[in-house]
């Protein structure tokens, strides 16, 4: 009996192991499944990447521009980097937004097109005899390339550079980051932020004398031109000397209005000037001008009014 029971013990152990074996088996079998899905998939992906990589349809390819410009036929937009600074080529004066510049020039030099048309027609009937834009890019080595974007095709536009016949079709994200209006271009001036906490004194300059705000209910008062102050309707990027007066911006006839602040970030007090001229034509702005600026600017009578007049007069200097 005893002999009996031990036999059948061996056999239940050799059955729980043929078990474990079995479901080890298994185990490594999905595993195994696992892998081989996780690599079809990895080695798929990157067969579609070194695909799309293989398929992408290069129309410019240039590195480093100097300078570069573009036309719609009427207005013309030339730029050229200087010391690492691009400028106006007509104005240098202008301060430009550095990287809405660099971006409009990247995307011309470093142009993929979304297809090329095998067998072109003639040029005329794309547009592309007389262009509506014509993009002229130059490098620091002295490469040149000249780009023409023709009509529209549907949501893109025609496109060939110059000395080849090939046509292609390129997005029309180009197109629209050309900008022929400085409003887009510039880089204007910025106004502090300015609030009846951080607002120390005020000091208005007009007809040779000067007022000085200090009290915390006149700092508040001022505060609120100060705070509200935006310099965004640009009537002039760059004014020269000569120019002051038509704005009423020159020194005899301005209005100084100095803030002196606590900047929230160093701690530290700062001053901030600006310039006040003549009403504008339309009778509801004044003219206004940063220090140091060449830039007027249209800013609402109301503001203006509230940065240099307080409800009772303080001591004059």
């Amino acid at each position: 009996m005893v002999e009996e029971k031990k036999s059948i013990g061996r056999r239940w152990g050799v059955m729980r192991q043929k078990k474990t074996m079995v479901i080890l088996i298994l185990i490594l079998a999905v595993l195994a499944a696992i892998y081989g899905g996780l690599k079809a998939w990895g080695k798929k992906t990157a067969e579609k990447e070194a695909g799309a990589a293989a398929e992408k349809i290069t129309v410019t390819d240039l590195k480093n521009l100097s300078s570069f410009s573009y036309s719609n036929g009427q207005e013309t937009m030339s730029f050229i980097k200087e010391e690492g600074i691009w400028k106006l080529e007509d104005d240098k004066e202008i301060r430009l937004n550095q990287s809405t510049v660099e971006s409009i020039g990247e995307s011309a030099a470093s142009l993929a097109a979304v297809r090329e048309l095998k067998e072109p027609d003639d040029l005329e009937d794309y547009g592309l005899t007389k262009p509506s834009y014509t993009i002229g890019l130059t490098t620091e080595d002295g490469d040149k390339e000249t780009l023409y974007v023709g009509d529209a095709a549907g949501e893109d536009y025609y496109a060939m550079a110059e000395g080849t016949q090939k046509v292609y079709t390129i997005s029309s994200s180009l197109v629209s980051s050309l900008q022929f209006d400085l409003s887009g271009l510039a880089q204007l001036d910025v106004v502090p932020a300015i609030s009846s906490g951080s607002l120390k004194k005020v000091k208005i300059t007009e007809n040779g004398e000067t007022t000085t705000y200090k009290e915390e209910d006149e700092l508040a008062e001022l505060a609120g031109g100060f705070g509200v102050l935006t310099l965004t309707e640009c009537a002039d990027y760059h004014v020269t000397d000569e120019e002051l007066s038509a704005y009423g911006l020159d020194e005899a006839r301005r209005v100084t209005a100095e803030a002196t602040y606590k900047d929230a970030q160093s701690g530290e007090k700062e001053t901030f000037t600006v310039y006040i001229g003549k009403m504008s034509e339309d009778g509801t702005s004044r003219y206004v001008m940063v220090k140091d600026s060449k830039m007027a600017y249209k800013v609402s009578q109301d503001v203006v009014a509230n940065m240099i007049t307080v409800s009772r007069e303080d001591a004059k200097e």
